[in-house]
């Protein structure tokens, strides 16, 4: 693939993570936060299956297990709960933002935990995001606070948690079995959460437009992205990909407009615009003592 190419399938990536927000909204509508996790998480093993098939290393040793399991609680089902539950309570639109803090919360984890080397860029782009939370919990605090806002913030630690735990533990197996082993050792915690949840008959009802709304997040939202975001991390590697995630909290906040007729507050999109230059700057300012096919690597979807 060409530069153009690239560009586009990017576009692909971060349109289809965007689109997830306002999408996981729609859906609660119709379903509980469980429930629908549990949908999105089995529906996303079986077609990154389809999808990477020829590319996975099913064998797994005694070892490989636990790890697998603590990744996957870490990196998919705890944190994907937070960011659905987040949704009950705050708008789509706000809920991307505070998730998309991970990148910079990950950075300062990577520097504390794993000796990453950095430069002053990384500070300020710690301090532009950080500063970014402060002024969203400042809005917050003038409309009065709702628990989405801690939630969600809890989401993005939660994962980047679940980052530094795949960056000190899983960088030797390939990400495409990692990541397929993650999303299947959630499935049977994630359905007995939302059982227990709501012990109802109807919690796992899927009707046509709840079907369709998942099987969104899961293909192009999940399985899709992922292939993008793989190629495009080998081609150019992952702090050349990381620094511009900004643009998918800020596509979120466009798509949650114009699909969910949500308009951010002034403080929002001043919490928006600091939290993406703090993406911007941390992720060029990590200098890792691993290489790019190591570091920063996000082993899950949003």
């Amino acid at each position: 693939m060409g530069l153009k190419e690239d560009i586009a399938l990017f576009m692909i990536m971060a349109v289809s993570w965007g689109l997830n927000y306002p999408v996981i909204k729609i859906a609660l509508n119709y379903t509980t936060p469980f429930a629908l996790l549990f949908y999105r998480i089995l529906f996303s093993f079986i077609f990154i299956y389809i999808i990477f098939r020829p590319k996975l290393h099913l064998k797994l040793s005694r070892n490989d297990i636990i790890p697998l399991i603590i990744l996957s609680l870490l990196d998919v089902l705890i944190w994907m709960e937070l960011w659905f539950v987040a949704e009950t309570t705050i708008s789509a639109s706000l809920t991307s933002i505070l998730i998309y803090t991970y990148p910079i919360i990950s950075t300062l984890m990577a520097i504390i935990f794993l000796g990453e080397h950095y430069n002053w860029y990384v500070f300020l782009g710690i301090a532009l995001g950080f500063g970014g939370i402060l002024v969203i919990f400042s809005n917050s605090l003038k409309i009065g606070v709702k628990p989405g806002v801690v939630i969600a913030l809890l989401g993005a630690v939660m994962w980047a948690v679940g980052t530094i735990y795949y960056m000190k533990y899983h960088t030797k197996r390939d990400r495409e079995t990692t990541n397929f082993y993650q999303f299947g050792f959630a499935v049977l915690p994630a359905m007995l959460i939302a059982g227990i949840a709501n012990p109802s008959a109807e919690t796992f009802q899927l009707t046509p437009l709840l079907t369709a709304l998942i099987l969104i997040t899961s293909i192009p939202g999940t399985a899709v992205a992922y292939y993008a975001f793989l190629h495009l991390n080998r081609k150019y590697g992952v702090s050349t990909i990381s620094s511009f995630l900004f643009i998918v909290p800020a596509l979120s906040v466009l798509f949650s407009f114009v699909i969910l007729n949500e308009i951010p507050t002034i403080l929002e999109v001043t919490g928006l615009i600091m939290v993406a230059a703090g993406i911007f700057f941390s992720a060029k300012g990590t200098k890792t003592k691993r290489s790019s096919k190591q570091s920063h690597g996000r082993n899950s979807l949003p």
